[in-house]
């Protein structure tokens, strides 16, 4: 009874784990290659891309855009953030502007 009832809790935990591992992913950036249109970018990182700023010079169009996201694990709080740069909705790079950690 007692050897049941630890492989149970091991199996329980052992799920919890993979489970948890697999909920808390970074933004996935490194998906991202130079040339993309906005809508790819988009679909790869599937969250809101808040534009910034936007400008015309010469018949180019440059827009930067941020997306966030927030990861909690463990009662530890972690903030990615990201500006996205394009020219002529083309994808010319992105850095990540800030991550913030909170407790």
């Amino acid at each position: 009874m007692k050897k049941l009832l630890l492989k149970k809790t091991i199996l329980i935990i052992t799920i919890s784990i993979l489970t948890a591992c697999n909920a808390y992913k970074d933004l996935p950036v490194n998906a991202l290659t130079i040339g993309m249109s906005i809508e790819q970018v988009k679909s790869i990182v599937k969250r809101k891309l808040v534009q910034v700023s936007s400008s015309v010079e010469n018949n180019t169009t440059k827009q930067v855009y941020q997306v966030q996201k927030r990861i909690v694990r463990g009662g530890i709080a972690r903030q990615q953030r990201y500006n996205i740069f394009f020219v002529d909705n083309k994808l010319v790079k992105y850095e990540k502007d800030s991550e913030k950690f909170s407790f």
